[in-house]
């Protein structure tokens, strides 16, 4: 229970930061700070991480699909590891929502196609599982910031942190991202976790 609500703390804080980055004065900045945070985040993670089970979805639901698919996490603690963390970036909306007047206007960005926001996030949902199956492996924690960098590259700035799926879900919830962007965005990253590690289980070699 006590991971359950620590996830959910990190959806609320990275769904606020990236809330708040969006009032940045350069669109590097913000993609760095919401970089920062999510290295920060998963290295309190691993922190947590055993020989038997990775716990790197303590920083981001995308992060407890893949060592699923590759049996370092248990398949049944999926669904209360989502829900945790869709429930912490709502809540995370929702303060965004009430600052709103007192953060100032968003850096100027367009809203994304749904096919363009699909592909976006596949991508960087492949990329996401690739990181976190090395830093599970032992890799660096700032091998984190390369899914959040390159969402910040090839998807348009609202989808700041469209590397965490519920924080996608929380800046809908904020109103700055349309509902159906954000759940297109949500699930593509979710389903390309998954084929990610399926497919580096397919082509590394197990010892």
């Amino acid at each position: 229970m006590r991971k359950l609500i620590l996830g959910a703390l990190f959806s609320a804080l990275l769904t606020l930061t990236a809330a708040m980055a969006l009032r940045a004065a350069d669109a590097t900045i913000a993609v760095a700070a919401i970089a920062a945070v999510a290295v920060l985040f998963t290295w309190y993670a691993q922190l947590h991480s055993t020989e038997d089970r990775g716990t790197l979805g303590l920083a981001n639901p995308a992060s407890a699909v893949t060592p699923a698919v590759v049996g370092r996490r248990p398949w049944a603690t999926l669904l209360p590891v989502l829900a945790a963390h869709t429930l912490g970036a709502v809540a995370g909306g929702f303060a965004a929502l009430a600052l709103n007047d007192k953060l100032g206007d968003t850096l100027v960005f367009t809203q994304p196609g749904l096919v363009v926001t699909a592909v976006g996030a596949a991508l960087v949902g492949l990329i996401g599982a690739w990181t976190t199956l090395s830093i599970d492996g032992g890799g660096p924690e700032a091998l984190s910031a390369v899914p959040a960098v390159v969402g910040g590259a090839i998807l348009p700035l609202g989808l700041i942190a469209a590397f965490q799926p519920a924080a996608v879900i929380g800046l809908a919830t904020a109103d700055l991202v349309p509902w159906d962007v954000a759940l297109v965005a949500a699930g593509a990253v979710l389903v390309a976790s998954a084929v990610g590690a399926y497919a580096v289980s397919l082509l590394v070699p197990q010892e």
